[in-house]
């Protein structure tokens, strides 16, 4: 029986680039805010991408909605890599417990 393999795609500015492939992820794609819509809907489309990580501060220039992105059906997850200092001093755990809400459609609380 073969295993189904799936990507991880990091969308990063170049300044980080190489700091995602010394982390061992080898799919890094590097992307300004004009590029980065249609980059995200040309990944969601592919069948063998299952995870989309797109820097925090990337996405927010772009305007980016991250958690619309996951509500539009089945494909892979989006979510962002934090990479500023206001969102690394930020409270993770209610980040991730919305995001996780938005997802399944209901109210965790942990």
């Amino acid at each position: 029986m073969s295993a189904e393999s799936r990507r991880v795609v990091v969308i990063s500015s170049r300044e980080r680039e190489f700091f995602y492939k010394l982390l061992g992820l080898k799919d890094v794609v590097v992307a300004g805010r004009e590029e980065l819509g249609g980059l995200v809907s040309k990944l969601k489309k592919e069948k063998d991408v299952a995870v989309i990580l797109i820097e925090e501060s990337l996405a927010r220039e772009a305007g980016l909605d991250v958690f619309s992105l996951n509500e539009k059906g089945f494909g892979p997850l989006v979510t962002v890599i934090p990479d500023s200092k206001a969102s690394l001093e930020s409270d993770p755990k209610a980040y991730y417990l919305k995001f996780a809400s938005q997802i399944i459609g209901y109210e965790l609380g942990v």
